[in-house]
């Protein structure tokens, strides 16, 4: 994986990141204020995302980050309002994107002309989001002629083979007319990247784009989204949970964690000085090639459902520094320039005066080999 390659130490001396946070001085593209979406199901009211605000500047991009579970699919498919309603239902907030204002007061035409043509979205497992029984140009061919209906048959497949052209496709001409599963892992991923970009939109939804790949294609398909990004000064909204991947593409980091944002920070502060029990814990759970003899730490426990958060700090029972007073909700506070935590403890944590996860705790040791 890209964190063993020593990318955590690579994002710690902020060789990739700016002086100043995109979050102070950047005019936002997509403000999500206050996000809730519902579920409700037989076993009560499921709560996925629960009150969930950050932002994505223009030309930049914004990483999500969490374990599986923690609601960073569902924010992304809200936004879009691509979830099943009901059972599902935004219960709360606003989506606020260019001068299209609230998405969540849209029409459905309005909606449907922003979907694909404004903002696109690469989805998880390009082998299961490709439709097998049409062709890979085809489908394509598809949102470009749903956004773009003036173009002729021709210039529509001209389009098609530029846009795989761009994405660095061998042979666009041929596989246009192939199906999904005539393609290798990797050329499925760009051809799903192809979609999404065919309308050049101002916002590109990336949800795990290097989820089931291999090392080397995980880095050619990131160099392919930096280069796209650059040259259509597009913003990303990238949903993860691989911390290597966030250290070689992100400009901010959101951290999520049951449903809420716990830590909010420039990417390069985030990985110097973790403010958060659990954003330290995922640290402290990556292997680190320049400390070959350090340990591993697990973060015992899992994200509890959605349907039965805990009162207060909803990691509290998962938290080494759990005391009396996480039985209450703690605020999103300040701790550095543009960089929040939700924590009672944030403030020493920050300074360093208090780490969640050390040596005292149960260790396994990392391999020599």
């Amino acid at each position: 994986m890209f964190a063993a390659a020593g990318i955590y130490h690579f994002a710690c001396q902020g060789q990739r990141m700016g002086e100043q946070s995109s979050m102070e001085v950047a005019t936002p593209l997509l403000e999500v204020v206050d996000l809730k979406t519902y579920f409700r199901t037989d076993e009560g009211l499921a709560k996925p995302v629960d009150g969930v605000s950050f932002r994505v500047d223009r030309g930049k991009t914004l990483a999500v980050v969490g374990e599986s579970g923690c609601g960073k699919t569902v924010t992304a498919l809200s936004i879009l309002q691509l979830l099943p309603m009901p059972p599902g239902e935004i219960a709360g907030g606003k989506i606020l994107f260019g001068k299209r204002g609230d998405l969540l007061q849209l029409s459905t035409k309005e909606l449907q002309a922003v979907r694909g043509g404004e903002i696109a979205m690469i989805f998880q497992e390009p082998g299961t989001s490709l439709n097998p029984v049409f062709t890979v140009g085809h489908q394509i061919a598809e949102a470009i002629r749903l956004h773009r209906p003036n173009l002729s048959r021709s210039d529509v497949r001209r389009e098609v083979i530029r846009v795989l052209t761009e994405v660095k496709i061998s042979e666009p001409q041929r596989r246009v007319n192939q199906y999904p599963h005539e393609m290798s892992g990797g050329m499925k991923q760009r051809a799903m990247i192809a979609m999404a970009l065919a309308c050049e939109p101002e916002l590109l939804i990336a949800d795990e784009p290097t989820t089931a790949l291999d090392v080397t294609i995980q880095a050619r398909i990131l160099e392919l989204l930096r280069r796209t990004q650059e040259e259509h000064h597009m913003a990303i909204l990238l949903i993860t949970h691989d911390l290597g991947v966030v250290a070689e593409m992100a400009d901010d980091v959101v951290v999520m964690y049951a449903g809420q944002l716990i830590e909010r920070a420039a990417a390069r502060d985030l990985f110097a000085r973790p403010s958060h029990p659990y954003t330290q814990g995922l640290f402290r759970s990556l292997p680190r090639v320049d400390r070959r003899d350090d340990t591993l730490l697990a973060i015992e426990g899992s994200v509890p459902p959605p349907t039965r958060f805990p009162q207060g700090c909803r990691f509290r029972e998962r938290c080494p520094l759990a005391a009396e007073k996480c039985a209450e909700q703690p605020p999103l506070e300040e701790v550095g320039p543009a960089h929040t935590s939700a924590c009672w403890f944030a403030a020493d944590l920050a300074s360093g005066r208090t780490k969640a996860f050390g040596e005292s705790r149960q260790t396994t040791k990392t391999s020599d080999a």
